[in-house]
C-alpha cells in the first residue's frame, strides 16, 4: 500500500443566502438541546482488504444496493482512477471498473461518481464541462454537457464526493448539481443549485445565490473554510455549511428556505478570517484545526440525522496535513438529531483514531472508518469499520 496521498482541493463555498421573503429567519433559535441520546458502539466490524496498487485516499466513497438486494460498498481508487466493488456484508473484493483515460471511452481527470445501476455509472470530473456515464466494464454509453443555464450562467463542473458530502441527486430525471462562487463567477449571483432535465435537456438555475460574505476577487481565501455539505432526505434538501452553525433546509424548488441553529456543545464560534500562506502545508495545517462544522448525513434507517463537527486543536508540526485532508480531522464530535431538526445528543470521539471523512449509514447503523493513517494500529493494507448505534443515555 502507498503511503502517500494526493491534495484533496475542496471547492470553496459559502453561506445561504435567498429573498428574505422567502427565508424563515423566525426558526433559528427553536430547537432544544436535550441530549438525552449518544453514539455508542455496538462491537460490529467491517474489514475490506486493500491491494498494494490501491492509495489510502478515499474522497469519493458511497455504498450500493441492486435490484436483487445485494448490498455493495465501493470506493475511487485514485491511483489508477477506478472504481472498486466489495461485498458489503461478506468484505469480499468482487471487481473493478477501470475509468479509462485515452480513446473511446476516456473519461479525463475523474473526480466521483453514482451508480444508478450496472449500466449506468455517471463521472464526474472536476475541470471539464461533462457527465460521463460508463458501464461496469467502463464503456462509455453517454456525454451529457452542463453547458449554460437559459439565462446564461455556465454552470460549473460538479463533483459527487463523500469526503465533502454532496452526493448525486436524481428527482424525476432532473439532476440537482450544487455550485460554487470559482472561476470568475461573482459571489454574490452564483447560483446554489441548477438543475440539468435530462429528459428535456433544460438546464436552469434555482433562486437562492449566494451572499457577498467575501469579495469577489478574494475567493482564494475561502478554500475549505467556505466548503458546505448537501443530502436530499426524500422531500427536502438540508444544506450544512461549515463555518456556519445554522442549517438550511429547502424545498425541492428551493423558493423557500428554513434554518436552524445546530450548535457544537464543544465549539464557541466560527470565523472565516482572511490568511495568506507561502508554504500550502502550512495553510492545510490552519484549516485543519481551525473550529468548524462539517458533513450532515442523513439516516434513512432511524429517520435522523448526523452533523460533524470540528473544534479547535493544537497540531503537531511536521505532519503532511495536505495529506491528511482527506482523511479527516485529528479530533470531531458528531451531533445527533431528531426528523424535526431538533439536537438530541453530541457525542465526542477520541483523537486520530476515526476517519470522519470516510463512513456510510446502514440498517445497522453509522459505520465508521477506525483506521486514521495517524492511528497507532493502523493498517494500510486494511479498510475497516466501526458500527455506532445511537443510545439513550441512562442518567
Amino acid at each position: 500500500m502507498k503511503k502517500h496521498w494526493i491534495l484533496y482541493a475542496a471547492i470553496g463555498f459559502v453561506l445561504l443566502s435567498c429573498n428574505q421573503n422567502k427565508t424563515t429567519q423566525g426558526d433559528l433559535m427553536r430547537n432544544t438541546t436535550s441530549y438525552d441520546y449518544e453514539l455508542v458502539g455496538n462491537g460490529k466490524i467491517l474489514s475490506y482488504e486493500v491491494d498494494d496498487n490501491t492509495k489510502y485516499q478515499f474522497t469519493s466513497l458511497f455504498t450500493y444496493t441492486d435490484k436483487f438486494g445485494k448490498e455493495y460498498l465501493t470506493f475511487k481508487n485514485n491511483a489508477f482512477e477506478e472504481i472498486l466493488f466489495y461485498d458489503l456484508n461478506n468484505e469480499d473484493f468482487l471487481f473493478k471498473t477501470k475509468i479509462e483515460r485515452e480513446g473511446p471511452s476516456a473519461v479525463p481527470g475523474p473526480s466521483g461518481y453514482y451508480i444508478e445501476d450496472f449500466n449506468n455509472i455517471y463521472v464526474t470530473c472536476a475541470m471539464t464541462p461533462f457527465l460521463y456515464k460508463v458501464d461496469t466494464a467502463g464503456v462509455l454509453n453517454q456525454k451529457i454537457r452542463y453547458g449554460m443555464t437559459e439565462s446564461g450562467y455556465e454552470i460549473i463542473p460538479y463533483r459527487s464526493h463523500s469526503s465533502i458530502y454532496t452526493p448525486f441527486v436524481f428527482i424525476d430525471s432532473k439532476l440537482y448539481l450544487p455550485q460554487a462562487p470559482w472561476q470568475g463567477n461573482p459571489v454574490s449571483t452564483t447560483p446554489l443549485c441548477v438543475v440539468i432535465d435530462t429528459v428535456n435537456q433544460l438546464r436552469y438555475e434555482l433562486p437562492c445565490r449566494f451572499p457577498r460574505l467575501i469579495k469577489d476577487n478574494e475567493l482564494f481565501v475561502a478554500g475549505y473554510a467556505l466548503s458546505f455539505s448537501r443530502i436530499f432526505n426524500g422531500n427536502e434538501f438540508v444544506y450544512s455549511f461549515y463555518y456556519d452553525e445554522n442549517i438550511h433546509i429547502a424545498t425541492i424548488d428551493h423558493h423557500d428556505v428554513r434554518q436552524y441553529k445546530i450548535k457544537s456543545k464543544y465549539i464557541n464560534k466560527t470565523v472565516i478570517e482572511k490568511r495568506s500562506f507561502d508554504d500550502i502545508n502550512a495553510s492545510a495545517k490552519y484549516n485543519y484545526g481551525d473550529p468548524c462544522y462539517g458533513n450532515l448525513i442523513h439516516d434513512p434507517y432511524r429517520n435522523i440525522y448526523y452533523r460533524f463537527a470540528y473544534p479547535r486543536v493544537e497540531l503537531e508540526n511536521g505532519l503532511d496535513y495536505i495529506a491528511l485532508t482527506s482523511q479527516g480531522r485529528k479530533k470531531f464530535s458528531i451531533i445527533i438529531l431528531d426528523e424535526d431538526f431538533n439536537v438530541i445528543g453530541e457525542t465526542m470521539f477520541p483523537e486520530w483514531i476515526y476517519c470522519p471523512n470516510v463512513l456510510f449509514v446502514h440498517r445497522d447503523g453509522l459505520y465508521i472508518c477506525n483506521n486514521h493513517p495517524m492511528n497507532p494500529s493502523f493498517n494500510e493494507d486494511i479498510l475497516s469499520f466501526e458500527c455506532f448505534e445511537v443510545k439513550k443515555i441512562n442518567k
